[in-house]
């Protein structure tokens, strides 16, 4: 059995993220697709914009046959953090063999970039130092780490290549095996169109595929019209089949975005404001203050972002580290999350049932047990993994009850859930 893994969010799905399934299997011959996605809340420090089961869903529509979730403390971390769990949930399965990203330059996948991430596994302080001087100047990660790359190695490689972000995302897959010392097949995958841009390609086809960003498939989405919505379908952006769900999705419930959280955000701003907010993941003593500082100017999540933001700390940072105090995530836990570069559990969300053998060997090979009812999760877990099982589930609680605010629905709680199947 071969089996190919892809680390995802799926924000929303669309024909992109197809295309990088189709590739994946074409290109690794593998027998099965795994996918480890986010859950409610993604990387860049916002809410997903639909449920995290529907999102599964979506990709098994797609093309994947396993859908496995990132625990939340790692789906809203930095590009490093990010990277450093995706692959250790791969490895965590126990029969995952090879590994498939979507970057704008697969030549980062290179043997020279294969080297520079294998001397780069762990970085020394100088280079932590020289990083964290570029960040205060105002840089974004992508622009400083590859500057200090290109300082630390007197150039002799090509650095600038790891500006563009899925680049950088990519080069963190390769330190993160490098680090962890397990070895998959790697396959890039080489996105085609328009990403990270807000606005929608004029043409595509499947001989000239111009795929849109998540990004520009959020912003019609979220003007709530269906015509747009079907427009999506009809310029081969998103799958039919997919345009259906996320209709069926908005008719009974309602897209999340930041500022659906604007309320949640000011009370628990308030509510540390005394302590401070040093007591929250990657809140650092200077932003702690800032935050502080300008807390009497709140009016809403995304208004404060930009508020806090300036040249020493980035708006991407600022969203993630204000979700974090959202959700609570301490700054120490009592245990580390990987150890031995696992995690503590695998989240199932959703399956095909054409995979049911893909599902028993993971059982059998799993270093971690398999979670498919999180009611039943308590008796599999050891207290520290309960602990970041409990963040999870918190987050999910916070992310029913915005949307309950917004239309006055809400699906079951993650207790009551089973994992989707098609």
């Amino acid at each position: 059995m071969k089996v190919c893994g892809i680390i995802a969010e799926y924000n929303p799905f669309h024909s992109g993220h197809a295309y990088h399934i189709s590739a994946a299997r074409r290109e690794s011959g593998c027998d099965y697709i795994v996918a480890v996605m986010s859950g409610d809340f993604v990387q860049r420090g916002a809410p997903a914009l639909i449920d995290k089961y529907i999102r599964a869903q979506q990709a098994l529509l797609g093309g994947a046959d396993l859908v496995l979730m990132l625990p939340v403390c790692t789906s809203t971390a930095s590009a490093e953090g990010f990277a450093r769990a995706g692959i250790a949930a791969l490895m965590t399965t126990g029969i995952v063999d090879s590994v498939s990203f979507g970057c704008e330059d697969t030549s980062v996948c290179s043997g020279h970039y294969q080297n520079l991430a294998q001397k780069l596994a762990w970085e020394s302080d100088s280079f932590q130092a020289a990083l964290l001087e570029k960040l205060s100047s105002g840089k974004s990660y992508a622009s400083a780490r590859s500057d200090v790359i290109q300082s630390f190695e007197a150039g002799s490689i090509d650095t600038s290549l790891l500006r563009k972000p899925n680049n950088l995302l990519a080069f963190e897959y390769l330190r993160a095996m490098e680090r962890s010392g397990y070895h998959m097949d790697i396959y890039p995958v080489k996105r085609v169109g328009s990403y990270h841009n807000e606005t929608l390609p004029k043409a595509a086809s499947e001989d000239f595929p111009v795929f849109a960003s998540a990004s520009a498939c959020r912003r019609t989405l979220l003007s709530k019209s269906r015509e747009k919505l079907w427009q999506l379908a009809s310029a081969g952006q998103i799958p039919p089949v997919v345009c259906r769900l996320l209709a069926d999705y908005a008719n009974q419930y309602d897209y999340l975005e930041e500022d659906d959280f604007s309320r949640m955000m000011h009370y628990a701003l308030l509510l540390y404001q005394t302590k401070g907010y040093r007591q929250f993941y990657d809140c650092g003593g200077d932003l702690s203050a800032r935050i502080a500082g300008k807390l009497p100017d709140y009016e809403s999540f995304t208004q404060f972002c930009d508020v806090l933001k300036n040249k020493s700390v980035t708006r991407t940072r600022i969203a993630r580290v204000l979700t974090h105090i959202l959700l609570g995530l301490p700054a120490q836990m009592p245990a580390p999350l990987l150890k031995n570069y696992r995690l503590p559990y695998l989240r199932v969300l959703g399956l095909k049932k054409s995979a049911a053998p893909l599902l028993h060997e993971l059982k059998m090979r799993s270093a971690a047990p398999l979670i498919t009812r999180p009611a039943r999760a308590k008796r599999k877990l050891t207290p520290d993994a309960l602990d970041y099982f409990a963040q999870d589930l918190f987050a999910a609680d916070i992310y029913r009850s915005a949307l309950f605010h917004k239309c006055g629905r809400c699906y079951a709680s993650d207790y009551r859930r089973t994992i989707k199947t098609i």
